[in-house]
């Protein structure tokens, strides 16, 4: 028995809200880990906050504004808002550095590794119901270690840093030496 006490915004995950949001974003994250021209000119368009290449890189992954309900950036990372039924409102996805550590910084080899890296627990996500059950079990009873457990038995990198629950979702640190900053890719509700 855990002795922290579960916050009530970590109960509001449904599976089918986060098979649903991962499953728009797979496309996306495949993108950036096989076509580095493709990953190169997303990071110019995260450093500079130029909402309008997001975009247009959005579509050609089939990610219209038709398919999620906003899309930001503050030029250190990027957010993907999709709508979800109440009382999340809003499910997200995204990359990001620690707020308040840099500024218009953000690297296009690091986000490629951990595209690469997230790709697998997503698509279990995604493909494998069950599994998707327990994740969602986890996140809800505010159980850490078993979804530490459970995402590192699909990122099978050394440079995941650590996994908490958060927002009623996920987040994976990573770290690697090719940037002195921590990349955190995060799936979490909002709108409460």
């Amino acid at each position: 028995m855990s002795t922290n006490p579960v916050k009530e915004t970590n109960r509001l995950v449904t599976v089918p809200v986060l098979r649903k949001t991962l499953a728009a974003m797979i496309p996306f994250y495949r993108r950036i880990a096989t076509d580095p021209a493709y990953a190169a000119a997303w990071t110019r368009g995260v450093r500079r906050a130029d909402l309008d290449t997001l975009i247009r890189l959005f579509r050609q992954v089939g990610l219209s504004e038709r398919r999620y309900a906003s899309l930001s950036t503050n030029g250190i990372g990027y957010f993907v808002d999709f709508d979800a039924p109440k009382p999340i409102v809003l499910y997200s996805n995204g990359t990001t550095i620690l707020p308040g550590t840099t500024q218009f910084y953000f690297n296009t080899k690091v986000h490629r590794a951990v595209a690469k890296a997230i790709l697998p627990f997503y698509q279990e996500i995604v493909t494998n119901r069950p599994f998707a059950c327990i994740v969602v079990r986890a996140i809800r009873s505010g159980n850490r270690g078993l979804l530490d457990r459970l995402v590192r038995s699909m990122i099978k990198t050394p440079h995941l840093h650590s996994v908490s629950i958060e927002s009623s979702g996920i987040r994976c640190s990573f770290k690697y030496a090719a940037s002195p900053f921590r990349l955190d890719n995060l799936i979490f509700g909002g709108g409460f």
